[in-house]
């Protein structure tokens, strides 16, 4: 068989690959010879320089390993950060020598003061030639000066006048800058960041993209699609009288005031934002797809709906220092369009008592991390929905109330799909996973009010442990309730809740702790028209420990799902309280109550369908204190001003119930009511289960009142329909069970049921 023999280069193709080689050649030497000087040179004789080498090295490293790809130098120092390379970090120890990110490659590069390139991962001559595509940080005018011709970041103020000629971006980060002005002559794209005092653009040819918060901006000459604005000008966006370029206000972007009555014939803008205030004269044309304080005054339609989309923990900055600052957006929706981190950062909460937050914030199932100073939002106004954020990392002090809001919700309002993780802790506030106060905006209830508002709080998770020292409530997801009726359903708690108060009464909720609709009565009694609301809770699971100490002659409400109602209705259905409930007393004077469901309440509730496995515990430590724990609630007591009943319909109760006392005159334990002291046989249970299991004990009191039904229930105050619990116990202590008229039948696993007469 005849030898085959593969055919070599012809002389087309090898000229082809002596050409590829070269230009292989001309890229990469410079880089080897950069590497070799590396290796051989700079890290063995300068040991400052080796560890800058080493730290750029690291750096990169991190940003190579990094899920998040930063599109801006705040991006850049909050992923550096995280990882524990601070911002000073980017000042090499070798004194004069700087490290520079290139935002298109993502890579740090450490150059020598002569421009000699001592480190890089990009493509770079020998000698580096100055690009505003590099980023530097700067601490002072004269550094921007040693450095001209790049990207600047800001680690200080810097307040002097600064002016650019060529198209040099800034990010003043957590910093401020004074009078920036743009007198650039060339075709470029120049970005601004941060916090300004005054912005200038003199730039025939650039388009400029403006995310800063500034007092004021000045367009003297651009490029046809010459301004967008995305930033918040907190005063006059003017254009000159030769300006003729585009004024495009982007959905993020916010202007006090935007003056064209001096510009070119020719100017144009484009609208998709917010401006309160327009002048323009008749020949400037504009497109209006946002919202202008005056539309009508120029024949204009505001949007029905604007979609604000924030991307990173700039925009998100972006959007709270406008509402901070009065700015009311209408008929917005927020969306986040990816993750943000915000540790590090001393964030301060969005929406001011004087100007609430209003609209739709979606965050499409991102993340924010890394909360660590406050709450996102501070108030929240009627009408607003927030939901699908996923908190994570929360660590929260001084004065937190929760990670979602931290001041009061006006209703209504619908939080959803808000999951909570972390730890929220306080020594001044109370606290919560979720929300501190609702309440309505009336300040006093008008006697004609039919139904109240209401907040919704739906399938939410706070994985979060709240606790709080020294201060009164801590709850799963909501605080105090007043003055509007609230639904929570399909919300899980797995947080730990916890208060100890020196200074006056505790309350702790596995879900809700304290409901308190009278605040707005004139009466401190209140009156029918707390009948109005209704505080429900559905399909909701708390798996916490909720615990409430008291260290003064103060009461003490403790409940697995809500800690305390005084007065309106309440329901409770569907729920579960799988975690242990404590309420404890150490310095005498007053009450201590714990429920599996709620600690007390006063007006009309019912409980169905609900099922309680944890242990019940209220301890008083002095002679001087009464305890009162039950499997559902530790108290039920009328409010002469509401109307109805306390009932409880198919709950289970399958966790120990015990009150201990120290020579107190009374410890009431009760399967499920600890004490019922209503009248009128206003407490009724119908279709429930004590189990066999658990075990109901008072001890240490003058009297110690413990039994399956009722620790204590005054005479002819209990209608028991039917209810089932361990053969031989007694249902209501100190009373036969043969006194309630029932019928007794045995079951099986040691069980009777007793249903009532007909």
């Amino acid at each position: 068989m005849r030898k085959k023999y593969n055919r070599g280069f012809t002389t087309p193709e090898l000229v082809i690959v002596i050409v590829v080689i070269a230009i292989l050649a001309a890229v990469l030497i410079p880089t080897f010879i950069i590497l070799a000087t590396n290796q051989n040179s700079g890290e063995d004789s300068d040991p400052e320089v080796a560890a800058d080498i080493a730290l750029a090295r690291n750096m990169n490293a991190v940003l190579a390993a990094s899920e998040t790809t930063p599109v801006s130098m705040s991006d850049l120092v909050v992923i550096l950060e995280n990882n524990g390379y601070r911002i000073d970090n980017l000042s090499p120890a070798e004194q004069g020598n700087v490290f520079l990110w290139n935002r298109t490659s993502n890579r740090i590069s450490y150059i020598a003061g002569d421009g000699t390139v001592l480190y890089t991962e990009d493509v770079l001559p020998t000698v580096f030639t100055n690009s505003p595509e590099f980023w530097l940080t700067v601490r002072s005018k004269a550094e921007m000066e040693a450095w001209p011709d790049l990207s600047y970041y800001f680690a200080a103020d810097i307040t002097e006048s600064l002016e650019f000629s060529t198209a040099s971006s800034i990010n003043t980060g957590n910093y401020t800058a004074g009078e920036v002005t743009y007198t650039y002559g060339e075709e470029a794209s120049v970005t601004v960041e941060g916090t300004l005092s005054s912005l200038t653009v003199n730039a025939p040819y650039a388009t400029v993209y403006n995310y800063s918060s500034v007092s004021s901006v000045t367009l003297l000459h651009a490029a046809a699609d010459s301004y967008h604005e995305s930033g918040y000008v907190r005063g006059a966006l003017t254009a000159g009288e030769e300006f003729s370029g585009e004024i495009a206000i982007e959905p993020e972007g916010t202007v006090v005031e935007l003056n064209a009555l001096q510009a070119a014939p020719e100017m144009t803008i484009a609208n998709s934002g917010y401006v309160l205030s327009l002048f323009k004269s008749t020949s400037v044309g504009i497109v209006n797809d946002g919202y202008i304080g005056n539309a009508a005054a120029f024949g204009l339609e505001n949007a029905a709906s604007i979609t604000y989309s924030i991307s990173n923990a700039s925009g998100l900055s972006r959007l709270r220092d406008k509402i901070n600052n009065g700015i009311r957006l209408e008929n917005a929706t927020y969306r986040l369009t990816a993750d943000i981190d915000l540790s590090g950062s001393d964030w301060v909460p969005m929406g001011p008592e004087t100007n609430p937050f209003t609209g739709t914030f979606d965050g499409e199932g991102h993340t924010i991390n890394g909360l660590t100073s406050l709450c996102l939002f501070g108030y929240v106004g009627a009408g607003t929905t927030v939901r699908n954020i996923r908190f994570t990392n929360v660590s929260t002090i001084l004065p937190p109330v929760a990670a979602c809001v931290y001041g009061s919700v006006d209703a209504p309002t619908t939080f959803s799909g808000i999951e909570v993780n972390g730890t929220i802790s306080s020594d001044v506030i109370s606290v919560s996973g979720l929300v501190g106060i609702l309440r309505s905006t009336e300040t006093e209830l008008p006697s004609s009010m039919k139904q109240s508002p209401e907040v919704i709080i739906e399938n939410c998770t706070n994985n979060a442990s709240a606790s709080c020292v020294g201060y009164t409530r801590a709850a799963g997801f909501v605080v105090t309730v007043y003055g509007v009726s609230l639904e929570v359903r399909d919300c899980v708690n797995n947080g730990d809740l916890s208060v100890t108060n020196y200074t006056r009464e505790a309350h702790a909720g596995g879900i809700v702790g304290f409901v308190m609709h009278n605040s707005l009565l004139a009466s401190e009694a209140g009156d029918a028209r707390c009948n109005n609301f209704t505080v429900t809770v559905k399909n909701c699971i708390n798996n916490g420990a909720v615990s409430g100490t008291v260290g003064i002659s103060a009461n003490n409400f403790v409940g697995g799902i809500v800690a305390a109602a005084n007065n309106g209705r309440i329901v409770i259905e569907g729920c579960a309280n799988h975690g242990d409930v404590s309420s404890r007393n150490t310095a005498g004077g007053s009450m201590t109550f714990a429920g599996g469901v709620i600690g007390v309440t006063t007006g009309q509730a019912l409980i169905r369908d609900c099922e309680i496995s944890g242990s019940i515990t209220a301890t008083a430590e002095r002679s001087d204190t009464d305890a009162y724990a039950g499997g559902v609630t530790g108290r039920y007591e009328v409010n002469p001003y509401n109307s109805g009943a306390l009932e409880l319909d198919s709950v289970l109760v399958s966790g120990n119930v015990s009150v201990s006392g120290q020579g107190t005159s009374a410890a009431m334990a009760g399967g499920l009511v600890g004490q019922n002291n209503s009248r009128d046989n206003r407490l009724v249970i119908t279709e429930c289960t004590v189990a066999v299991s658990v075990i109901v004990s008072a001890n240490g009191a003058e009297e110690n009142c413990a039994a399956l039904v009722a620790g204590y229930s005054s005479e002819g105050a209990l209608t028991i329909v039917s209810v089932t619990v361990a053969e031989g116990g007694t249902l209501v202590y100190g009373r036969d069970n043969s006194s309630f008229g029932l019928t007794r039948t045995v079951l099986e696993g040691g069980y009777a049921r007793y249903e009532g007469n007909a």
